[in-house]
């Protein structure tokens, strides 16, 4: 029965697959593989060139004379969209550009350009008279900082405010900028209490003393795996002593690693 079954199958072949039927068949073959090579040689070139694509260049980052220069050397056309900020790209350089570099365009498309303004810059609060956290709150809603700290006794000056700034009020500057202050430690006074600061960070200290009338001193490191590094282990003069206003307060400070 198989053997039946092949023999109707050969029988069936060589009825369909005759020599003129596979001639037809490779004559078809080769024409459908001339036209592609038609389509991909000739047809294709000559429609890019009669619609003069182009590959739009890159300009971001440069300046935007030098892109609208770029551009109109490649038979486009450069159309200042707007301006940004940008911390990054510096004033007066594109930023963006539509469409995107490499696309395929014709020739007189528009290519729409975003202009830097340069980083967005901040106007300075006016600080004086407001409470040191006050004014390190005001400086942070703003995206500045407080710089570096002074406090000082000066007659007559509430004490706790900041009297001085380093930078005046309503002047522009960059975001993340520091503002130095000058805070008030009131009336003048012969003797202060020294201040615990066991255990503080070396910064928190800092200002600890400071606040306090005292002078920030020398700074001693030793070998301590159980703090974290610049925690303030030992302080000299002692905690709850008096002393002279101005007085200096040395610090003994955490480290990672065997001291020296």
């Amino acid at each position: 029965m198989i053997q039946d079954l092949l023999t109707n199958i050969k029988d069936f072949l060589a009825k369909v697959f005759t020599p003129k039927t596979v001639a037809i068949l490779a004559a078809l073959f080769v024409a459908f593989v001339a036209v592609v090579i038609l389509f991909d040689q000739v047809i294709m070139p000559r429609y890019t060139r009669h619609g003069e694509a182009l590959a739009v260049p890159n300009v971001v980052a440069e300046r935007y004379e030098t892109a609208k220069e770029l551009l109109e050397m490649q038979g486009l056309e450069a159309v200042k969209q707007g301006e940004q900020y940008d911390s990054q790209i510096p004033f007066g350089y594109v930023v963006d550009q539509n469409p995107r570099a490499n696309r395929l365009v014709k020739k007189g498309r528009r290519v729409y350009l975003t202009v830097s303004v340069g980083e967005k810059e901040v106007q300075v609060p006016n600080l004086v008279g407001l409470s040191e956290t006050n004014a390190e709150e005001t400086l942070k809603s703003l995206g500045l900082r407080v710089g570096e700290r002074e406090y000082k006794y000066v007659p007559n000056e509430v004490p706790k405010v900041v009297i001085e700034q380093s930078v005046p009020s309503e002047s522009f500057v960059k975001a993340n900028s520091a503002v130095d202050i000058t805070v008030s430690l009131g009336e003048p006074v012969e003797n202060v209490m020294v201040p615990s600061i066991l255990g503080k960070t070396l910064e928190s200290a800092k200002r600890e003393i400071q606040r306090a009338g005292l002078t920030f001193g020398d700074v001693s490191y030793q070998f301590n795996q159980s703090l974290l590094p610049n925690t303030v282990i030992d302080q000299s003069p002692e905690p709850g002593l008096k002393v002279s206003a101005g007085d200096t307060v040395n610090l003994i400070v955490s480290r990672i690693g065997e001291s020296n």
